[in-house]
């Protein structure tokens, strides 16, 4: 079985907006549920998720002299990290206990 490649999410910022266009034209990145292109005093910039090794072609792409690309976090590794406090057992076995976490549906 192989294994995934972590999901990073990076902030790309672009001096003017056709470079950011151009960017991610040419790099196809996930954009996530809400894409919000902000402008800055800086440029225009967005947060986008690549897997590392679309970070790595987004990083070598012909469009990436244009823009500044910043890792924020690896989505992945943090998600492992809150999967980790999830429990395995049924919190609602006993009638008198206060549930608390993450449950489950039956």
């Amino acid at each position: 079985m192989s294994q995934e490649q972590d999901v990073i999410r990076c902030h790309v910022l672009a001096e003017n907006a056709q470079a950011l266009r151009e960017f991610l034209h040419d790099t196809q990145p996930d954009i996530g549920c809400r894409a919000i292109a902000r402008h800055t005093q800086a440029g225009v910039g967005l947060d986008l998720y690549f897997r590392q090794e679309q970070l790595e072609q987004a990083r070598a792409a012909r469009s990436a002299p244009l823009v500044d690309i910043t890792v924020i976090e690896n989505v992945t590794e943090i998600w492992r990290s809150l999967k980790e406090e999830v429990g395995d057992g049924d919190r609602f076995a006993q009638r008198d206990a206060v549930p608390h976490g993450l449950g489950r549906k039956e």
